[in-house]
This record gives C-alpha cells, structure tokens and sequence, in this order.
C-alpha cells in the first residue's frame, strides 16, 4: 500500500512532462505551418500541354495570392500559380478556356490549409471564362487580369482585357558560299575559281583551259538553303 501511495506523484509528474511535450510538439508544427514560403509563379501544370500564352494579374499589396486555372469544360483544376501581392506577375498558361479562382491571405501554410481557417483565406472566382488560343496562325492570345479591390463580404472589382503576342517569321540567306558538295576555296585572281552573287542568286565558276588562254566558265544555278528566325512582340 505504501510503494501505491508513492508511485502516484511520479506518475502524475511523468503524465504532466508528457502533455508539456505534445503541447511544444503542436506549438512547432502550427509556427512551421504559418512560416511556409512559396516562391511566386507557376506550381504545377496538370493540362500536359505546353504552356505558351501570356496571363498577366495585377493584384493589391498587403496580401498573397493562390491562383488556380480551372477547365471550363471539365471542372477539373488544371494549372496553379503563387503571387505575391503588389509585385509584377505574368506566367504562361496552356491552351483552352478557364475559369480563375483565388485564394487570397497573409500567412500561407499550404495547398491543403491556404492561408489559413475562416476569415484568414478570402476565396473567390472571376465571373468571366478566358480563352488562351492561336489566332490568325501568327497571335498567341492571353489576357491581362486587374484585381483592383478586394472588400470583405462584397464582390471583389476587377477587370480583363486581351494581351496578344504576334509573331513574324524572318528568312535570311547566306551572303557567300558554295554548290553543296562542292570544297571551300578563296577567290582567287587569274584562272582560279570565283563565285558570282546576285539577288540571292550564287554561280559557281569554274576552269577551262584552251590552247591559248584560260578563263571561267559559269556552272549551273543553285540557290543556299534558307534559313529562318521567329521574333514575337506584344500587339495588343
């Protein structure tokens, strides 16, 4: 009975050490949670499409921002991207038609818990769907997103217009050369070979020797292989 009424106060020490414990334990995991950092762009890409069309959001400072492209047709989610609130932002989305939805807040602690519980992570969804497509064969069309108020309890402001990348496609040819097959020379004076150039036109010359002299003889036409470069440039 004696070692009973002993043991008793070692057990409730050893029980009190015990929720001290759990209790730091949870303390470190809820400022782990809340100290998270995301780096700002884009976080996954689900569509298995490449991403190839401007999408610009402009939002207000004092908060950040978990940005998710939801598939018109489908529903499903399909592209996800982090901005920090008040700094440039623009990413490449893949094509099709979207639906944009926010999540808004300070602290954030993950895809699963957002920027927190309640009132910590303001959710909301632009009214508009945004078509990313080709146009014309040579317009990647995007948009421009604006965020511009967000009010607790009221319709986020916000407003959209296109931003359109036009592409031209520039060929260029080579100034000198040969026939293809044909071994480099250097142009030389008297009855060595020369090359003639004109207009994109090259003519390769070449030796013919006679009982008194020698001068060229031009051989067939033939023309160098293109070559071609793609510039792009906001139009829109």
């Amino acid at each position: 009975m004696s070692k009973l009424i002993h043991s008793q106060p070692i057990c409730i020490l050893a029980l009190q050490l015990w929720l001290c414990a759990v209790s730091t334990f949870a303390s470190a995991g809820n400022e782990m949670a809340a100290g998270t950092t995301q780096t700002a762009g884009l976080m996954w890409n689900r569509t298995g499409l490449p991403a190839v069309f401007p999408l610009q959001v402009k939002t207000p400072a004092g908060q950040d921002y978990f940005l998710t492209l939801i598939d018109a047709e489908s529903g499903e989610d399909a592209m996800a991207a982090y901005i920090a609130g008040g700094a440039f932002f623009k990413v490449l989305v893949p094509p099709g038609e979207f639906r944009l939805k926010f999540a808004a807040g300070v602290d954030w602690q993950g895809e699963e818990f957002l920027f927190g519980s309640g009132a910590n992570t303001h959710v909301f969804e632009l009214n508009e769907t945004f078509t990313f497509e080709i146009q014309n064969l040579t317009v990647k069309a995007g948009h421009l997103v604006n965020i511009m108020e967000i009010e607790p309890g009221q319709a986020v402001q916000s407003s959209a217009k296109a931003q359109l990348i036009c592409q031209t496609l520039r060929r260029t040819y080579p100034s000198r050369g040969l026939p293809y097959g044909k071994d480099r020379f250097v142009p030389q004076t008297g009855n060595r070979h020369g090359i003639i150039s004109g207009n994109g036109l090259h003519r390769y010359l070449g030796e013919r020797r006679n009982e008194k002299n020698t001068y060229p003889t031009p051989h067939e036409h033939y023309f160098f292989e293109p070559e071609f470069s793609v510039t792009s440039r906001y139009c829109g």
